[in-house]
């Protein structure tokens, strides 16, 4: 019998936001708490978002989930189009959000600090004068 790790088959172009959702988490090889500690996402919102409980998910907290998995900018943009969001290029966020997660997506995580991942988002808004992301919401 062979053991070997079986590839991560990636969704189809019509799966689901939770199908994509699951297929990233999967991709860290993550739990739904760990997601909920590095996006400072409380555990239970993350569980409304996979069982698919909460519509109109605020672009603000697609960030941090994006972020957390370090989603590089196609793989979010797509995510956030299938929770019906965008980040609004007339939003003062738009740019800087999309320069983060293009910095996130090449950052090398520290794990033993994962509850403070997002503090570099923070401040990097923070210095733009922008609101800092979702924190324990």
């Amino acid at each position: 019998m062979d053991f070997r790790k079986v590839p991560l088959k990636r969704p189809s172009d019509v799966a689901s936001f939770e199908e994509y959702l699951n297929y990233y988490l999967k991709r860290k090889n993550w739990s739904q708490s760990r997601l909920a500690v590095c996006s400072r996402i409380p555990q239970p919102q993350i569980n409304k978002i996979f069982n698919s409980r909460i519509n109109n998910i605020e672009v603000d907290i697609l960030v941090c989930i994006c972020l957390a998995l370090q989603l590089n900018v196609k793989e979010s943009v797509d995510l956030l189009a299938r929770a019906s969001r965008a980040i609004s290029p007339a939003s003062p966020c738009y740019h800087a959000y999309y320069e983060l997660i293009e910095l996130y997506s090449k950052k090398e995580p520290v794990y033993d600090k994962v509850d403070n991942f997002l503090v570099e988002a923070d401040e990097y808004l923070r210095k733009r004068k922008l609101p800092r992301l979702p924190s324990d919401i």
